[in-house]
Order: structure tokens, then sequence, then C-alpha cells
């Protein structure tokens, strides 16, 4: 047997051995996702919801571009503003270590290493 064929064959083992929990944890999870949706009267937005939405989004954008609203705007709202945006990008960098796996930095080798080619 090849060394493909035991890999394939230990893989196959290992997926069907957890295909069971996987299965029955999504069930768990899709029940109390239910009981949750029921008992908080939760119920997806109507379409008169979206067109609220849609048109205070419209009136924020318009009076996002009067000079008059940023004037109008207090020390307070813009270091909370700061605040806000500080953590979106804390939680972006956070993201970034996640999904490098590596604290400092990507795996890149130097200039230097590459004399061999020249």
């Amino acid at each position: 047997m090849s060394n493909f064929a035991k890999t394939l064959a230990t893989a196959t083992s290992t997926a069907t051995k957890l295909s069971g929990p996987i299965v029955y944890n999504a069930k768990v999870a899709g029940q109390i996702a239910k009981q949750v949706y029921v008992r908080e009267g939760m119920a997806p937005p109507s379409g008169a919801q979206f067109e609220s939405a849609k048109e205070a989004t419209l009136k924020f954008v318009k009076s996002a571009r009067s000079a008059n609203t940023w004037k109008n705007i207090s020390k307070d709202q813009y270091l909370k503003a700061g605040l806000v945006a500080a953590e979106a990008y804390a939680f972006f960098l956070v993201g970034e270590i996640v999904g490098r796996r590596n604290f400092v930095g990507y795996d890149v080798k130097s200039a230097d290493s590459h004399e061999e080619h020249h």
C-alpha cells in the first residue's frame, strides 16, 4: 500500500469518526438557536423596516455632507468616536495575529538569502 493510500485511509477513518459528533453538535446548536429565536420573539425584518432603515441611512449620509454637522459635534463625541475606531483597529490587529498564527510578521525570506540566484 502506498503512502498516499495510507494517508487517505487514515484521513477517511478520522473523518468518519468525527462526523457523528460534528453532526450532533450542529443539531444541538441549531435547536438552541431555534429556542432563543422563539423565546425572544425574533422575526426577520419586514419590508417597512427595510425602507425605514434605508431612509435613515440616506438621511445620515446627507447630513454628514453638510459642514454644519461637523461643527456641532462636541469634543467628547470626537473622543468617543476615536475610542471606537481604536477598538475596531485593535480587533483587526488581533485577527491579523490569529490569521498569521504568529505574533510578529510573516515568515518572509530576506533579500540576503537569495544571493545564490544572482
